[in-house]
């Protein structure tokens, strides 16, 4: 059913009586009900209910008050799983609706996982809020799915009114929500808008909250208040955080089990550098006489950045979804845009061998770019028989710099391109390769990504990680495949699936980091529950290294083995066979 004034039709009847609620006009209403009392629990344009309309209205007061006593369902679902209690607008209407839905009301779920509570903080209802936490809401229920994160949220984190973060509080709302940009944080970076922040943030304090939390991109709520904000409250967070022994800055103890999400090993010195906080904090290592940070450079970044990626020269590339730049490991803070019409979203970067060029994938193509002229030399885009992902695109060069290889996903497929390199930098398509029927994690079609690709050392094989599609479960823990090809011509060497039983922990569909030991003997798969070692050769599983979530790997002949872990840059080594 349409709304009436899209049809351009005359109002039926139970669109009468929708549009009289709305209005709160309960004398049309109630003429409307004495000539069809089953318009109380009239339907419109998606499933609204006139008392869902109703409450809309702060002003609905005496329209609410009939349609109960006719008998309108208080627990009626609008579409998306609204109720009437979802949509009230002011105290007295929600006074009413809460005597007649009772605690399944307050409990009602949108399909968001959103209560009445948390629309009522989302709409900066005070009065609202006041009715329903005195019936009983629970302040600290999370909506599991809200619109716009990847966290579950409280009807704290979506508090825009000082009073009703007040009155949560007050109600016993937990200050230790899961969204990393934390309470605090919203009401130090209020507090420059509006000083009727002020005293949220000491409220905040009182009940606990962390001034030593840090968000994604790494920034404590004195970060986001910064250097000019309120005195007092900076020396009230930064007194709380010297009392628990801890410093105001982001600092190389802090760093040094945090965790680490890409490693580049220098090319000829005993040094790593590593990316924290989604590329926002670099930190530098020391790699003898044993793994530890010595210096950190925070950046300005806030947006996500895939990077650090390793050459044989002076320079690591960082990349996010529109643009790509260079760093220096003699200068980590300045950057150096790649300057050339991208035009095109990033998906994956990596350097030549002899460190000249940058392959660069996204939006089903690649481009090779000469670092040096700063110039695009080859595009598979003006290539008609290569086609590559739309999702996931991940290249990777062969040790000698001849070929070029890319693990491709779109719509649940996944394959590999393999491409020849001329000198001058020209691509040819030289194979696709595809999985067969003995790769596949189940004899029944399955909806799969690749989210890494290697080269062996001496440039026989190529690796490559396919993990099931996100959000997508299989029995056993099972985590994805390693699948061990012959680089030369695509033939499958061997592959191995790993599960529960594999890692001996139980886990779910991961990407993975994969890396070749220095003389390709071995290869490292790095998951969530640690790193499972190949015999190369043979394909036999050699073993399991439990060390936390695995972020990155990667290998170099005068380093050996890193790996970027959920709880620092760690040094590995294959089992002993």
């Amino acid at each position: 059913m349409k709304p009436y004034e899209e049809s351009g039709g005359t109002p039926t009847p139970e669109q009468s009586a929708i549009d009289a609620a709305k209005a709160g006009d309960e004398a049309r209403l109630r003429v409307l009900l004495d000539g069809d009392p089953g318009l109380a629990n009239a339907r419109g344009w998606r499933d609204i209910s006139p008392l869902i309309e109703a409450a809309g209205n702060p002003d609905s007061v005496a329209a609410v008050r009939l349609l109960l006593e006719r008998g309108a369902d208080p627990l009626a679902v609008w579409s998306d799983g609204y109720t009437a209690l979802h949509r009230a607008a002011g105290g007295e209407v929600a006074e009413l609706l809460v005597a007649a839905a009772g605690m399944p009301g307050l409990r009602a779920r949108d399909r968001w996982g959103r209560t009445p509570l948390y629309s009522a903080v989302e709409d900066g209802h005070a009065e609202v809020v006041r009715v329903l936490l005195a019936a009983g809401s629970d302040p600290s229920v999370l909506a599991e799915d809200a619109p716009g994160s990847e966290d579950p949220l409280s009807p704290l984190d979506v508090a825009k009114d000082p009073v009703i973060v007040g009155l949560l509080l007050a109600a016993g709302a937990s200050v230790h929500t899961p969204r990393k940009w934390t309470p605090l944080h919203l009401a130090c970076a209020r507090i420059v808008q509006d000083d009727g922040w002020l005293a949220v943030v000491g409220l905040l304090l009182d009940h606990g909250a962390d001034p030593g939390r840090r968000t994604e991109f790494g920034d404590s709520p004195l970060d986001v208040l910064g250097v000019d904000g309120d005195a007092g409250v900076r020396a009230r967070m930064t007194g709380i955080l010297h009392g628990t022994g801890r410093s105001t800055e982001l600092g190389l103890a802090d760093v040094a089990a945090g965790e680490q999400r890409q490693v580049a090993i220098h090319p000829t010195r005993d040094r790593a550098v590593t990316s924290m906080y989604l590329g926002a904090a670099l930190v530098e290592w020391r790699l003898t006489p044993a793994v530890e940070p010595v210096g950190i450079v925070r950046l300005p970044v806030r947006a996500a950045t895939k990077g650090p990626y390793g050459s044989v020269g002076e320079m690591m590339a960082f990349a996010d979804r529109r643009s790509v730049h260079l760093r220096s490991w003699q200068d980590l803070t300045e950057s150096i845009p790649v300057e050339m019409p991208l035009n095109r979203s990033v998906s994956g970067v990596c350097w030549s061998p002899d460190g000249r060029s940058l392959a660069v994938t996204g939006a089903e193509a690649l481009r090779l770019i000469d670092v040096q002229r700063r110039e695009v030399v080859a595009d598979t885009a003006e290539l008609d028989d290569v086609g590559l992902g739309d999702w996931s695109a991940e290249p990777r060069f062969s040790p000698d710099g001849r070929l070029l290889a890319v693990g491709n996903s779109m719509q649940g497929v996944w394959w590999q391109t393999v491409l020849d390199v001329s000198p001058e930098g020209a691509l040819r398509l030289r194979y696709d390769r595809e999985s067969d029927k003995g790769e596949a994690p189940t004899n029944q079609r399955t909806t799969e990504v690749v989210t890494a690709v290697t080269f062996s050392p001496d440039g026989r094989r190529t690796a490559t990680w396919v993990r099931p599609d996100f959000g997508i479960h299989r029995p056993n823990g099972y985590r994805g495949l390693v699948a061990v090809a012959w680089a030369a011509d695509g033939e499958s060497d061997w592959y191995q699936r790993i599960d529960d039983e594999m890692t001996g922990v139980a886990g779910d569909s991961s990407s993975a980091a994969l890396c070749f030991t220095a003389d390709g003997a071995q290869l490292a798969v790095g998951l969530d529950s640690g790193v499972v070692w190949f015999d190369t050769e043979t394909g036999a599983h050699l073993g399991t290294s439990a060390i936390g979530t695995v972020l990155d790997l990667a290998c170099a002949p005068h380093v050996g083995m890193l790996a970027a872990t959920s709880n620092g840059l760690l040094r590995i080594q294959p089992p002993t066979r």
